[in-house]
């Protein structure tokens, strides 16, 4: 199944069941509960436009039900979102998470539900890049951590293994011949 929902921004749900107006047609298909399955695969499920570096946690899911029949139930919370890209252009969205449930049913058929819920706050995500400056800064400062952390370990090396204290050594000058003059 394909195709998109519009709807107000509020909580609701939408929902691929096997509840029919015509119940004989539906027992003809299916003789009992039993043999429905509502296994599924979910290709992709967004509430809005995409931007670069979001995940849509129900992408590619799948629910396979061997031998149970009953309700899956997705509960969605929807957060609105807008995103703000490098060439200053807008993208009003949203993000979510999700919890899934599944419950066995005893009677009737089974059914899919994505029930959602909109979060009253709203994330701004805005796209930049760091400077050259910037780059060269953080380069620097590694390369110096490099060079520090290397001298400790070289003093420690010395220290263990010459048994080197590292401070500075004068050299005692022995006292001349006497009686010279």
């Amino acid at each position: 199944i394909y195709g998109s929902l519009t709807s107000q921004k509020i909580a609701g749900n939408f929902h691929f069941s096997l509840h029919a107006h015509d119940f004989q047609v539906l027992a003809s298909i299916f003789p009992t509960r039993h043999h429905a399955n509502m296994s599924h695969v979910i290709r992709h499920l967004s509430f809005g436009k995409d931007y670069p570096g979001l995940l849509n946690p129900l992408d590619k899911e799948s629910h396979i039900f061997k031998e149970k029949t009953g309700a899956a139930e997705y509960y969605i919370k929807i957060v609105p979102t807008i995103y703000h890209k490098l060439d200053r252009s807008v993208i009003h969205t949203n993000q979510y998470s999700v919890t899934d449930f599944f419950r066995t049913q005893l009677d009737g058929y089974p059914a899919l539900y994505f029930v959602y819920d909109i979060n009253p706050i709203m994330v701004h995500v805005t796209e930049w890049k760091v400077s050259f400056l910037h780059y060269f800064t953080q380069l620097s400062a590694i390369i110096g951590g490099i060079c520090v952390v290397a001298g400790q370990v070289h003093r420690l090396m010395r220290f263990l293994f010459v048994g080197d204290k590292g401070g500075v050594k004068i050299p005692m000058q022995s006292p001349g011949p006497q009686g010279s003059l």
